[in-house]
């Protein structure tokens, strides 16, 4: 659990503080920016893939397991399903107390959508595709932890918008991203390479979509809106559990 703790807490935050980045988002470094994209959802992501099941050199998924079931075993709570959003929701709180993060309400708001959304259909591609048994045997979708994948994408977020205020912005996020894990893995929902393979995944897609969006926006801006006539809507749609945005763009 130590170990949990501390890759999935320290490893993102260490090697992007070691990495200058400026307050406009169209004029990020594209190849510092591809080292946190790529490097720490890796490592992350690495290691959740090596100690799946009784895999591993040192503490596999199943030493994690045992050790929770001899510790903890009758722990049941709820209060993952509503730290996921937690960090993401503070980034509006913020906003709202006047306190202004990196980028505007339209371009946060469209690159917490896309992550959000890109996530959530990757995590569960995954979940069909490998069809792993969770640890309580409920059904066959342990891998990866979408709760876990979430709430690294709300955690990158808030770290993404607020790092050059406070690194303790991020600190808090990704605590609350680590708390989330650990608590699916004590709720006997996921095994330890669920939750490191989620916590990749997560970071990644957000990432990714931060380094990505400003050309996509710059291509946008020059080759659509910059033409005449031209007006867009932006529709927010909800089906089932699953929210995203409508993009409605009318050219004369």
């Amino acid at each position: 659990m130590r170990l949990l703790v501390v890759v999935l807490f320290m490893s993102h935050l260490t090697l992007s503080a070691q990495i200058p980045d400026t307050s406009d988002i169209s004029s990020q470094p594209l190849q510092p920016k591809w080292i946190t994209t790529l490097v720490v959802p890796s490592v992350l992501a690495g290691y959740g893939l090596l100690t799946m099941n009784n895999n591993g050199p040192f503490y596999n998924s199943y030493n994690a397991y045992e050790d929770i079931q001899n510790k903890y075993p009758d722990f049941s709570t709820r209060v993952d399903d509503y730290l996921v959003s937690v960090p993401a929701i503070t980034v509006y709180g913020l906003n709202l107390a006047g306190i202004q993060g990196k980028n505007s309400f339209l371009d946060r708001s469209l690159i917490y959508l896309t992550a959000y959304t890109t996530s959530r259909a990757s995590y569960r591609a995954l979940k069909r595709k490998t069809r792993v048994l969770r640890p309580d045997s409920s059904d066959y979708r342990s891998f990866p932890s979408g709760h876990t994948t979430l709430a690294f994408v709300s955690a990158t977020f808030l770290f993404e918008e607020y790092k050059e205020m406070s690194i303790w912005y991020g600190i808090a996020g990704y605590s609350i991203a680590t708390a989330t894990g650990i608590i699916r893995m004590l709720n006997n929902k996921h095994w330890m390479s669920d939750v490191f393979v989620g916590a990749g995944l997560g970071i990644f897609i957000t990432e990714l979509t931060y380094l990505v969006y400003p050309y996509v926006k710059n291509f946008v801006s020059t080759r659509i809106f910059s033409k005449k006539h031209n007006n867009i809507e932006l529709l927010p749609s909800l089906s089932g559990d699953s929210i995203g945005l409508h993009i409605c763009l009318w050219i004369n």
